[in-house]
């Protein structure tokens, strides 16, 4: 599966769309439990003061704009930050894999890790993502 295809997998798994459920199966996420509306960085990055987290949409979707992606729902939302990861990684040139890693680190990863507290099959979607933010990081490496 390609990274594009991983991240929209993904995606879909929250959104409880039949192919990213055989997805989250697969890889032995359970997220039945999960509510999606509470998945948000906004709400979850209690590593933020509160003023900081009520920011964090906006900062989010200036991100996405300065990458040429338009957030329709929840800017800071995982299922859009999945989505813009999907976007983003069908490009695979070095200023791309630069904005990748960035956003990884930045917004996807901790927002995960703290979604994990609230629905633990998220782990190893935290996981994939990981190994996904090593992986560029050798390539830029190189």
């Amino acid at each position: 599966m390609d990274r594009a295809s991983l991240y929209l997998a993904m995606m879909l798994a929250l959104l409880k769309i039949e192919e990213g459920i055989a997805f989250s199966r697969a890889v032995g996420a359970n997220l039945e439990e999960c509510d999606v509306e509470a998945l948000k960085a906004s709400l979850l990055r209690v590593d933020y003061d509160p003023v900081t987290r009520s920011l964090l949409p906006k900062a989010i979707a200036e991100f996405y704009e300065e990458a040429g992606f338009e957030a329709l729902e929840y800017p800071d939302s995982l299922v859009t930050m999945l989505a813009f990861m999907a976007q983003l990684a069908k490009q695979d040139d070095m200023e791309s894999l630069k904005k990748q890693h960035r956003f990884l680190r930045v917004h996807l990863i901790p927002t995960l890790a703290q979604a994990v507290e609230i629905c633990e099959g998220l782990k190893q979607f935290l996981d994939i993502v990981i190994e996904d933010a090593e992986d560029i990081k050798r390539k830029l490496i190189a």
